[in-house]
């Protein structure tokens, strides 16, 4: 089981890995030999389902440390141990990026963030300010768009 490709120099380090016991880990792989992996930050996928106002079950999902109790972020997982691995998509990179900068600061450690990556930080921060201004409704407009007709039934009917 190879994860890096050895001829890609594109090939992203950063991995999502199944653990046979079950666990989502996302990581950046640091070093890789024959029997085991050198991460850092290894971070697990946590799934928490909460009731919200309307009392419909909402199901988050979010990254927590792997291994608690330490302040180390790199960690040596067996190839024995792992399943299977695919790389992270751009997006998830930018939010283990952020999640795991967050537990290097914890430990003291800085999370080394390029400039490029800062922009695109802020700019997620800031859309997710404005999406929170515009799905604050109040109870009023709400009832309001209930009276009104939001979607037309066509009259084709398939078979």
């Amino acid at each position: 089981m190879e994860f890096a490709d050895k001829d890609s120099k594109s090939e992203s380090p950063y991995k999502i890995i199944k653990m046979i016991n079950g666990d989502d880990v996302l990581c950046k792989i640091l070093q890789e030999y024959s029997d085991a992996l050198v991460v850092e930050c290894p971070m697990a996928v946590t799934k928490q389902q909460t009731i919200d106002s309307a009392e419909h079950m909402v199901e988050h999902t979010g990254l927590q440390r792997w291994i608690n109790f330490t302040n180390d972020i790199k960690f040596v997982i067996d190839k024995e141990k792992i399943m299977g691995f695919g790389n992270l998509a751009p997006e998830v990179i930018v939010y283990y990026k952020m999640i795991s900068g967050k537990a290097k600061e914890e430990a003291g450690i800085e999370s080394g963030n390029s400039e490029d990556e800062d922009k695109i930080l802020n700019k997620i921060r800031d859309n997710v300010e404005r999406l929170q201004q515009i799905m604050t409704v109040s109870d009023d407009d709400m009832e309001e768009t209930d009276n009104k007709i939001t979607h037309m039934q066509s009259k084709k009917v398939l078979h």
